[in-house]
């Protein structure tokens, strides 16, 4: 296996737009670090797209440019595009090992033979069951989206729903300290989605670390050590099958600690990567040692 640095070559970079054009663009680059392999008729490489301004320095002379680390099973070849650097990938790993992580993942659970983004579903069925406990589902519309619930409530939840989400967030050892900070309804409604929202995805990042050989750390409040951030639509127009189709994938951005539970299961965590979206920059897990 092999890790690499991948970007832009200098004289490209300097000379044309490109570093901005694929910023963002999950298709693109897609496709163009599919030159890297010239020889591969199905995709076996991993990876993640990062800013230059967040890896390398705060000089302008390097702001916005688009840096892509892979994992791959052969080397990947120089372009005329791109400059590669690689190494040899092949961590010492051990059981109990305990390690800092980071990966970009596309968070999907399946209900009824139908996938659905985790934080959107999050979301929704948090405020369905709220509507419902305050018996306002009657005046929802055919086929409600997040805006009319958070309306609906807002409108007629008054000070039975704060008491609600009082009760929620206080229970919640991340979010009590914010009671203090919140002065309205509304705001107070927003973070308790959040809670919410974080659970699922700790709730589902912990189910991969069942299945492929680790779990996290917490700290001395029993919290996890996990902090998701960037959650992020990403379209993929080129994929749809029809015109004016949605096609494309959410990710969001994970970081904390974990501990190896089972050193072959989390070596394929490695290789092969987590969760879907894996051909567009989804699935790559980054580690370090704490």
């Amino acid at each position: 296996m092999y890790f690499s640095r991948v970007k832009i070559q200098p004289d490209i970079l300097k000379s044309s737009q490109l570093s901005r054009v694929l910023e963002g663009n999950v298709y693109g680059s897609h496709r163009l670090l599919w030159d890297l392999f010239p020889e591969q008729d199905q995709r076996t490489f991993l990876y993640r797209e990062e800013i230059a301004r967040e890896q390398l320095s705060a000089s302008p002379a390097v702001r916005g440019e688009s840096i892509y680390y892979l994992v791959s099973q052969i080397k990947p070849i120089e372009t005329p595009l791109f400059k590669v650097e690689s190494k040899g990938y092949r961590p010492q790993l051990e059981q109990g090992q305990r390690l800092g992580f980071d990966c970009r993942v596309n968070p999907v659970i399946t209900r009824q033979g139908k996938k659905h983004d985790v934080v959107m579903d999050a979301q929704l069925q948090f405020l369905s069951s709220l509507v419902k406990g305050f018996q306002l589902d009657s005046l929802l519309s055919a086929k409600p989206e997040k805006g009319e619930y958070k309306k609906l409530l807002l409108a007629n939840g008054a000070e039975a729903l704060s008491l609600r989400l009082t009760e929620l967030l206080a229970n919640d050892l991340r979010y009590t300290e914010r009671l203090e900070q919140i002065a309205h309804l509304a705001d107070k409604l927003e973070w308790a989605i959040k809670a919410q929202v974080d659970t699922a995805l700790e709730n589902w990042f912990k189910k991969q670390g069942e299945r492929l050989g680790f779990e996290l750390l917490v700290d001395d409040d029993g919290l996890s050590k996990l902090q998701n951030s960037g959650y992020l639509w990403h379209g993929l127009p080129a994929k749809a099958k029809h015109k004016g189709d949605k096609s494309g994938f959410s990710a969001v951005d994970f970081c904390g600690e974990l501990k190896i539970t089972d050193v072959q299961k989390f070596e394929q965590a490695l290789f092969q990567g987590i969760g879907r979206a894996k051909a567009f920059g989804c699935g790559l897990l980054m580690i370090r040692r704490v």
